[in-house]
């Protein structure tokens, strides 16, 4: 046999030890989660819902009409492009922050 060989009847042996590992770790994963179920009377359906994170408003940092606006993120609008390639500055745009007193 040669060390190549040798090497790699180890790593296929050092492999199903870790299956086996694994596997068992993951059954004792599964026996703590149920047995929190049931301390906590939390059913499977609790599980599954999803709390959506709460959506932060988005601005308006650009405007060029009362309809052509831009957050400053995600894909650019048409009328961003537009004034791009046309070498305009697109801070000319840009909504000036109201100053309250």
């Amino acid at each position: 046999m040669t060390r190549l060989t040798e090497i790699k009847a180890q790593i296929a042996e050092l492999q199903k030890e870790a299956d086996e590992v694994f596997k068992n770790d993951k059954r004792g994963a599964i026996a703590d989660i149920i047995s929190k179920m049931f301390a906590y009377n939390i059913s499977t359906e609790e599980l599954q819902k999803r709390e959506k994170a709460p959506r932060s408003a988005s601005t308006i940092k650009y405007r060029k009409s009362e309809f052509e606006i831009w957050g400053g993120r995600g894909p650019k609008p048409r009328w961003v492009k537009e004034v791009e390639e046309k070498g305009e500055n697109l801070e000319v745009y840009r909504v000036q922050e109201e100053i309250t007193q």
